[in-house]
């Protein structure tokens, strides 16, 4: 009975084995040699072109009746790398990504300078900004052609450096202004910056070696305005002035005339007259025997001698005898205020390579003649307005060019990581100007009334300047952090 029952058994399960062995296996790919209704008849379909493989010739074969059932792997999605063309050229990641948005943080270091045409120096020396940046930029087709327009603002506080100098030039002798006396001051410094960019560009309209090329056209705004503040001045000195015996002040032109000019009335930059120092041969000394001793009740009075050289006024004769020099000044509060704007159209060039799936190299630079304007604000010169004290403008002799290299990380499929490295350089040339003359009051001899003297008051009026500015050159390095979301 048990052996008739395992027997059974067996022969009912062995079918199902036999199947179990070939699940999962597509029918037609099967090496079963039991002959069907397709092999039967083999030879009738090969010679009309079938195959034993479905699919191969367009047209389905006929299987057998019996039915089977098997499983095959689910498909996994493969992640697909985004857009690897644009209309231009190659890409690379995240091209797909039509807009850019971007914020960032920079340490800035930059140093200003300008000089006057009067031989003042004014200089901004290794001031340190915290500067914000943000900025967008869009990809958009236009008949087949691809570009990318943007926008970028940056926002600069001065949070410390060095100092700030006042260096002017009082010339001996005005037919040579560039000899003379020089009083330098230096104090504390603060300021702002503001720059803004708005441009456009071919996207990648060359490909070179995988380095992609963008040239670039757009417009800019740099604006800097800067402080000056608790001057120190660690040696005034002023020259000894020469005077006639009716106590007015000795004045020449270049024609070599002099003139006598009480002490009360205001000369002119524009008279063409020079006050005249003192030399050592304009000083009387007081004559004294070898011995030291009493002088008497009379001091006889002799001329300077050229025996004695630079004593004791540490000058030739013919040079100007300087008093003062052993003091500090100190003037609180601010003393000099100005405020620059660089603007004008620029010529830029991108080049950037895909490095990785993760990371890029981004090159630019860029170049322009911008138009250059200032205002100037001088609180302690009451002869000047101070709204402002003069204006700069013009653009001769204007240069400016910039240059960054920047590295993208990409932490996500929207996200990256920017760090860049930038550098500025602003120049402008001989430049005229106006300056806002304040109203002014001094004496003059009253013709009626000989011998006495009445105030005259002069209106404010404005003064052309043809070279108000010799040149002026701002010159700044950057470090930024950044991040930039694309979508």
């Amino acid at each position: 009975m048990k052996t008739r029952f395992w027997s059974v058994l067996c022969g009912f399960i062995a079918p199902l084995a036999c199947f179990a062995s070939n699940e999962g296996v597509p029918s037609y790919y099967q090496n079963n040699t039991m002959t069907t209704a397709n092999r039967a008849a083999y030879r009738n379909y090969q010679n009309q072109g079938y195959t034993r493989y479905v699919g191969n010739t367009g047209k389905k074969q006929i299987l057998s009746s019996q039915t089977y059932s098997y499983q095959v792997p689910v498909a996994r999605p493969v992640q697909q790398i985004p857009a690897t063309m644009t209309k231009n050229g190659i890409a690379g990641m995240n091209d797909d990504a039509k807009t850019t948005i971007y914020a960032g943080y920079s340490r800035r270091f930059a140093d200003f300078e300008f000089t006057t045409g009067v031989n003042s120096v004014l200089e901004w020396d290794d001031m340190w900004f915290n500067e914000i940046n943000v900025g967008a930029r869009h990809i958009f087709d236009v008949r087949g052609f691809e570009l990318v327009a943007y926008g970028d603002y940056r926002r600069g506080e001065m949070s410390g450096g060095g100092l700030s100098m006042d260096y002017d030039l009082e010339p001996y002798d005005y037919a040579y202004p560039l000899d003379g006396i020089f009083t330098v001051s230096v104090g504390s410094q603060s300021g702002e910056t503001n720059r803004l960019k708005l441009g456009i560009g071919a996207h990648h309209i060359w490909n070179i070696s995988g380095w992609k090329l963008t040239p670039h056209i757009g417009y800019e705004v740099f604006k800097h305005n800067l402080k000056m503040s608790d001057h120190v001045y660690p040696n005034p000195g002023v020259y000894l002035p020469l005077m006639t015996n009716t106590n007015s002040y000795v004045f020449g032109d270049l024609e070599g005339n002099y003139y006598a000019i009480p002490q009360n009335v205001v000369v002119g930059d524009d008279e063409g007259l020079y006050q005249i120092c003192m030399g050592p041969e304009d000083i009387k000394l007081v004559q004294a025997s070898t011995a030291e001793g009493g002088l008497g009740t009379v001091l006889a009075m002799m001329d300077y001698s050229s025996d004695l050289g630079t004593v004791p006024w540490g000058v030739e004769a013919g040079e100007c005898v300087v008093i003062g020099g052993d003091g500090v000044i100190k003037v609180g509060g601010t003393t000099h205020i100005y405020n620059t704007t660089w603007s004008g159209f620029y010529l830029g060039l991108e080049v950037e390579k895909q490095m990785t799936l993760a990371d890029s190299l981004r090159f630019y630079v860029q170049v322009s003649m911008p138009k250059y304007s200032s205002e100037g604000i001088w609180p302690n010169r009451d002869d000047w307005q101070q709204s402002p004290s003069f204006i700069d403008k013009g653009t001769n002799g204007a240069i400016a060019y910039s240059a960054e290299m920047e590295y993208n990380y990409k932490v996500s499929d929207r996200m990256a990581v920017s760090l860049k490295a930038d550098m500025d350089y602003f120049h402008i040339g001989k430049i005229p100007g106006e300056l806002y003359v304040a109203e002014t009051s001094y004496f003059v001899e009253d013709q009626d009334n000989p011998g006495n003297y009445i105030i005259v008051t002069e209106d404010p009026y404005t003064e052309y300047v043809s070279e108000s500015l010799k040149e002026a050159t701002w010159r700044s390095f950057g470090l930024h952090l950044g991040l930039k979301y694309s979508f």
